[in-house]
């Protein structure tokens, strides 16, 4: 049976208390915020303890105004720090799963350059990070899987993977997300799991919205079998997600 873990967008009491209840895992998603643990320093120790009993499978990390594949070598740099920043954060709560946002807009920057730019980034950032931890690159805004895909197979490298977040590709992209997941296929090693009507992210439960939430699960179990799945709705709409996977047979009660 696939992995599979409750987002839990900083609302870990809440969170945990569902993660026992379906004996599922979590993705911790405080600490994309770079700030907050220079704000809040003991949120690490407070967040391990009342997950104690629970795998913490990955964290989200930084993404606000980054972009590994920019032109602009300071909002490299930048986004360098704070991956590195995330990595460390990683190792101190003991996952070994990093979600980044990749920060390319549609229609500012030649994509082939922008990939170019994005393996010499990936390059040198994975030179000296363990063999164990894996990154996955999440799409957002851009219309096909081609760009992520792209990054993906130029950088070759075991520890670099694909988030597809499906609510994203929905609501943003001119290509449906049946033919996301049959074009990244075994790219995929990460999942972002939530609903929407195809006009906004609203991150609602899997029986909202217009994605066909059985056609997609079915395809993901044919064509990235081994991919981690996150249920990333609100947390209003989580409990009956977890209860439409156990009823179609993609999770054990």
């Amino acid at each position: 049976m696939k992995e599979i873990l409750l987002c839990d967008n900083g609302e870990y009491l809440r969170v945990a208390d569902l993660c026992e209840k379906f004996n599922v895992n979590v993705n911790i998603d405080a600490f994309s915020d770079p700030e907050y643990f220079n704000t809040y320093p003991n949120e690490i120790e407070k967040q391990l303890e009342r997950y104690k009993n629970i795998k913490v499978c990955s964290i989200h990390g930084s993404f606000t105004d980054l972009c590994f594949g920019s032109k602009d070598s300071l909002i490299r740099e930048a986004t360098k720090n704070r991956f590195e920043y995330s990595y460390e954060i990683s190792r101190k709560l003991g996952c070994k799963n990093i979600v980044f946002h990749h920060g390319y807009v549609p229609g500012t920057s030649y994509p082939p350059n922008w990939v170019k730019r994005s393996k010499i980034f990936w390059d040198d950032f994975l030179r000296n990070k363990d063999d164990e931890t894996v990154f996955y690159i999440e799409n957002l805004l851009e219309h096909t899987p081609d760009l992520i895909s792209e990054v993906a197979s130029t950088v070759n490298d075991s520890r670099l993977n694909i988030c597809l977040d499906i609510g994203h590709a929905h609501c943003n992209s001119k290509t449906s997300v049946l033919d996301w997941v049959k074009k990244l296929n075994k790219q995929i090693g990460f999942v972002h799991l939530h609903n929407n009507y195809g006009q906004e992210d609203e991150h609602l439960g899997f029986e909202k919205g217009t994605i066909d939430f059985l056609e997609i699960c079915n395809a993901l179990e044919e064509y990235a079998p081994n991919s981690i799945w996150g249920i990333e709705t609100n947390i209003n709409d989580m409990e009956s997600s977890i209860i439409w996977l156990i009823e179609n047979n993609f999770l054990k009660a």
